[in-house]
Formats: structure tokens, C-alpha cells, sequence
């Protein structure tokens, strides 16, 4: 396992606890919290998940543990610090040991808001480690392992999710980066059109919060980083409008306003795509935003 999960690691470079849920709550302002519903077991389970790595909740703790960022932030699922040696322990059974650590900033501040558990195994390999009450779905990164194996990964997020802790992405961290609370998880989880237009406009903020974010390489062209730019400059006018709305509790002035996010982050997912120079980068670039709306594979 020393040689797949250093390869691992290699790829994922190349590639792009109860405070902190008091701290997320305290920021959802007029909006809701998620609306999963949980054992209590699997709730005991991930409050001693959080109590167990709360001695790293910093990136510069992480560091001194052993652990390293493997790539940057990922707008709806943080930047991960990895623990090489606890991915090279293949199949994970103990919850109080995760491989990987998650951050994303609240309030202007690094903060961990989940960890994720991750192994290499073989692609048809489907027998799936039960860690947790009612046996949460894990998912797969394929481009993430050598020929014939897969990556699978299960996310436990100490914040607010508005799928629910074990979700693969979170939409409400580009909202909290840009010091806006999340949208209303009791309205995305009844309604599939504000849950896709919520996954758009995270994406958008995204985009403001961190430029390098997304897909850098390509906006090293001229012709994709003038476009990029121009609907960058019009989230950022509506960042204000939103937290006006937000402070007012005026709820039809802030859709109003995700909304035309939503429709900036198409015009920039266009962008992204029309970029793409062979079908098979195409075919790539569609993937990685598919998994940043929340299309994981399980």
C-alpha cells in the first residue's frame, strides 16, 4: 500500500466540533438548519468523531501531526489535509481515525468543518466499511487511483449541510467564505429547482472567494480569463445585495440575487467547457463540475 497511496497522494497534489457547529448555526441568520434526520446513535457518533480530532483543529496543528494539504480549496468540500499514514492502513475501521481532515473559512477564519475517510481498493470491490449508524453511502473518485482501483471516501461534516452530514459536497461554504450564511436547507430539500440554482450560485461565490479555486490552468488563457473576470466583477456587486437582504430578512430580495449568481455561474461553466480543446478534456472538465454540484458517484 506505500507505493498506491504515495501515487495517491501525487494525484491529489496535481489535481486541484461543537463550537464550530455553534459558530455555523450562529451564521444562518434567517435561514435553516440542515434538515437531515439522524439517529441519536449517529449523532453520539459524530460528536465523538469531532471530540477525538479537536486537538487539530487548525491547519497549523494538521501540519505538525503529520498531515498535509493535497490540493487547494474546493469550493463545496473545503481543502483536504491528508494523513499518509492513515491512508495506507487500506480499509478504515476506526471513526476516531480519519485520513483526512477538512477546512474551509467561516468568519474570515480556517476552520474545520468535517473530515473524510478514504481508501484505495479494487474498482469492483463493493463492500463498504459501516462506520457510522444507519450505514451512510460512501463515493467514488475513479480519476483518483491507478488503473483498475478506485478511491472510495466518506464525508462527515461537522457543519451545517443542507444534504446532511454525510453528504459528498456542501454548497454552504462558499456562502460562509464570502461572510454569507448558507441558504435555506428546508426549502433545497423540498425544492430540486432552489437546491440546483443554490449549487449554482455556491459555485459563483466560489469564484470571488478564491479565483484559483475552480480551474485555474485554463484561465492562464486570455480569452477564458476576460470573460471569467467580467462575471466575476458582477457576483461580486451582488455579495452586498445579499447581505443586505440577509440583514432585512427579506427573503424574495435574496433569491432574487442568488439567482442572478446562478445565471453568472452558468455563463462561467460555459466558459470553462467552451475551453476545453479535446473531447476527452471536455469530457473532464464536465465531471469535476458535476462533483461540485453534488453529482458523486456511489
Amino acid at each position: 500500500m506505500n507505493m498506491i497511496a504515495t501515487r495517491l497522494l501525487a494525484v491529489l497534489g496535481a489535481c486541484a466540533a461543537t463550537t464550530l457547529q455553534a459558530q455555523a448555526h450562529d451564521m444562518a441568520g434567517m435561514h435553516h438548519d440542515t434538515p437531515a434526520a439522524l439517529s441519536r446513535l449517529a449523532r453520539r457518533q459524530i460528536d465523538s468523531v469531532a471530540k477525538a480530532v479537536q486537538s487539530l483543529g487548525t491547519p497549523d496543528a494538521a501540519e505538525k501531526a503529520g498531515m498535509r494539504s493535497a490540493f487547494g480549496w474546493i469550493p463545496t468540500m473545503g481543502v483536504h489535509w491528508v494523513s499518509r499514514q492513515q491512508m495506507m492502513n487500506g480499509r478504515q475501521t476506526d471513526k476516531t481515525k480519519p485520513s483526512q481532515l477538512m477546512f474551509s473559512k467561516i468568519g474570515g477564519k480556517d476552520s474545520l468543518v468535517g473530515i473524510a475517510y478514504g481508501y484505495i481498493t479494487a474498482d469492483n470491490d463493493t463492500v463498504r466499511p459501516v462506520l457510522f449508524d444507519g450505514a451512510p453511502a460512501w463515493h467514488e473518485h475513479e480519476d483518483l487511483a491507478p488503473d483498475g482501483l478506485t478511491l472510495v471516501m466518506l464525508h462527515v461534516w461537522f457543519v451545517p449541510s443542507p444534504e446532511g452530514p454525510f453528504a459528498g459536497t456542501n454548497p454552504n461554504l462558499p456562502f460562509w467564505a464570502v461572510g454569507l450564511a448558507a441558504p435555506d436547507s428546508t426549502r433545497m430539500a423540498n425544492d430540486a429547482a432552489f437546491k440546483a440554482r443554490m449549487y449554482r450560485a455556491s459555485l459563483a461565490l466560489a469564484e470571488v472567494a478564491d479565483t484559483n479555486a475552480i480551474l485555474p490552468q485554463l484561465e492562464r488563457r486570455p480569452e477564458v480569463r476576460t470573460s471569467l473576470a467580467a462575471h466575476r466583477d458582477t457576483v461580486r456587486a451582488l455579495v452586498p445585495e445579499l447581505l443586505a437582504a440577509q440583514k432585512a430578512k427579506d427573503s424574495a430580495k435574496w433569491n432574487r440575487a442568488a439567482e442572478k449568481a446562478a445565471t453568472q455561474w452558468d455563463a462561467m461553466q460555459a466558459t470553462y467547457i467552451g475551453a476545453a480543446r479535446l473531447p476527452e478534456g471536455r469530457a473532464r472538465i464536465e465531471r469535476f463540475i458535476n462533483m461540485l454540484l453534488g453529482e458523486h458517484v456511489h
